[in-house]
């Protein structure tokens, strides 16, 4: 195309033309954020700013607690203490769904909903719109896009699952966004519960909200529960586990990929027991029987050289150095890694490692 021709379009739509090196500079120089370890390797690192991200599970599944926990990273200095929004649309939103979350700022989190009157998909999509342009690097969570009620409905007070215009609404929306969510660098999460496939075709289940959130998502997880998690010595369930399923991931990742996280009850995620399990799949926390060796303390022992020191033992003498890290019971090698402040060393063993 020639210098005139390029001219004339940018003269008559404004600036729209973009090297695409400056662009492919853009995407490199996007943050991205983590969510969990095990989650993180499987999505190629964690969300990355200016994406779409959608949740999709059944009720009590760990959809709600996964965002929040997010967005407790997203809190932190180094993620550039962003902005985050709740839009309680299921109206179900409770103080333990942000007690029940390690390093979330309830105090720093501004909640979307009406306490006087049932609100329209149009108004809270409305909200998120002026949200997302008037605050960068904002975080917005809608949970659950599945409870919307289109104005003409709520009109006519049309209840149940019949919701026929939500689509089109969430369609829209997503097409008025589109380029104003990257250029923001905001994050929108959209939870979404699983309906009945009344189509008779595929799968038994498919996600609510319609096509286009599922094409809009640059980042689409299925969540579901497992089993519950208890103690071993009294049987006293402290949380359950669950599993994620990554069906596409705005970094690449593992498309696919299948991961299973710790949720602790009145914590959230459990990042201690995501890394040890990763550490013991990729061999930097071996196991034989009952007994745990912290081989990547072996390889590398400068995270404990002064405790080293402390005991007499060479820097150089692994045999030693083996004795000294192996722990019978996997309880007694973590609370090593915690009295010793070793979590860090091990993450970023694993981070070489993955990464």
């Amino acid at each position: 195309m020639s210098d005139a021709a390029l001219k004339t379009i940018t003269k008559k739509y404004g600036n729209i033309l973009v090297n695409g090196a400056e662009v492919f500079q853009e995407l490199q120089d996007m943050q991205v954020i983590p969510v969990s370890p095990s989650l993180d390797y499987a999505l190629g690192g964690g969300f990355r700013e200016g994406t779409w991200v959608q949740m999709i599970g059944d009720p009590k599944s760990g959809k709600t607690t996964t965002a929040l926990q997010f967005a407790a990273n997203c809190q932190k200095k180094e993620y550039g203490e962003r902005p985050i929004f709740y839009v309680n649309v299921e109206g179900r939103l409770s103080t333990k769904n942000f007690e029940g979350v390690h390093g979330l700022d309830a105090s720093k989190i501004t909640v979307v909903q009406s306490e006087t009157e049932t609100l329209s998909a149009e108004k809270y999509l409305g909200a998120v719109e002026k949200i997302v342009k008037a605050h960068p690097n904002c975080v917005v969570i809608i949970d659950s896009i599945s409870s919307f009620i289109a104005q003409k409905d709520l009109d006519e007070e049309v209840r149940g699952d019949y919701r026929p215009g939500v689509p089109k609404i969430l369609s829209n929306f997503c097409k008025k966004m589109s380029s104003v969510v990257p250029k923001q660098k905001a994050i929108i999460i959209m939870i979404t519960h699983f309906i009945a496939n009344t189509g008779g075709m595929g799968k038994k289940k498919v996600a609510d909200g319609g096509v286009k959130v599922r094409y809009q998502a640059d980042t689409i997880l299925e969540i579901a529960w497992i089993q519950a998690w208890k103690e071993k010595n009294d049987g006293q369930q402290i949380g359950q586990a669950l599993h994620w399923k990554v069906i596409t991931s705005a970094l690449g990742g593992f498309v696919g990929a299948e991961a299973i996280g710790w949720l602790r009850y009145g914590t959230g995620i459990d990042y201690k027991q995501e890394m040890f399990d990763q550490a013991n799949d990729f061999d930097l926390i071996s196991a034989a029987g009952a007994w745990y060796t912290c081989d990547f303390l072996v390889d590398d022992p400068k995270p404990i050289k002064k405790l080293l020191e402390a005991e007499g033992i060479d820097k150089d003498d692994e045999e030693k150095i083996t004795k000294f890290v192996k722990f019978q019971g996997q309880q007694r090698l973590r609370d090593f890694l915690d009295e010793n402040d070793l979590w860090p060393a091990l993450q970023e063993s694993l981070k070489e490692m993955l990464f």
